[in-house]
């Protein structure tokens, strides 16, 4: 079974499309589906009590009594979870059963995967990176210059790669809970970047499936301060990689 941990706040529009999906092309294998509720002042609860899925599912609610950070609601989705494998999804996407079956195939199927995702694309139809290598300090200035690229490029069916987008990450829920899930050092920024890379330590691939597309609809925009905070979780993993 594919636990599917949602963390969510003022989303309520975005949550409801993303559960819809499920109802309208729900995957082969059974699931269940967990959505952290981070004190949101819309109706987001309401609607996650009210959504029923294909099958009859409904979807458990977790509500934070606080503001908490990415890293410990998902946290504690996964240590709700009762499937063998537990997928960190973000509501602004439109999770397709396709998606959901080809990426559980894949961690079955391979035992040294530890994580994997989809491509990426915005709902206008472009393509929105998702995998890249993980940044080192020599990295990030070949970049600035122009020498050098992050994003991995496709080398078949699937490609490894250093690190995925946080939007759609699954992996074994085992797997996931040996090695304490998200550090929760990081709040928002660097939280995919930071798993991803202690999965890879474990000796376990992090790899993304070519031709399955999932449609996300963050990121279309970075704002300076986005951008500032994201530098800062990078400049905070690389002193922790010290």
């Amino acid at each position: 079974m594919i636990s599917i941990v949602v963390f969510t706040r003022d989303d309520a529009e975005w949550l409801e499309r993303c559960l819809g999906s499920l109802t309208a092309e729900p995957p082969a294998e059974d699931y269940e589906v967990i959505v952290f509720d981070n004190c949101s002042r819309d109706d987001s609860a309401e609607r996650v009590r009210a959504w029923r899925g294909a099958g009859g599912e409904r979807a458990s609610l977790i509500q934070a009594q606080r503001d908490t950070s990415f890293s410990e609601g998902n946290n504690l989705g996964l240590r709700a979870a009762a499937g063998d494998l537990v997928l960190f999804l973000n509501p602004d996407t439109e999770p397709r059963g396709h998606i959901l079956d080809a990426c559980a195939s894949t961690l079955r199927e391979q035992g040294d995967v530890g994580l994997v995702g989809p491509c990426l694309r915005f709902p206008s139809g472009a393509g929105q990176a998702n995998g890249w290598a993980l940044p080192t300090v020599r990295q990030l200035l070949a970049e600035k210059l122009g020498r050098a690229a992050r994003h991995a490029r496709p080398t078949g069916e699937q490609t490894d790669v250093g690190w995925l987008m946080g939007c759609f990450l699954m992996g074994r829920r085992a797997d996931l809970s040996a090695i304490g899930g998200f550090d929760e050092r990081f709040w928002f920024h660097g939280t995919d970047l930071e798993l991803c890379a202690r999965v890879g330590d474990e000796g376990w691939r992090v790899t993304r499936l070519e031709g399955v597309e999932l449609v996300h609809r963050g990121h279309a925009d970075w704002s300076l301060a986005r951008r500032r905070a994201s530098w800062r979780a990078t400049a905070q993993w690389l002193w922790s990689r010290r």
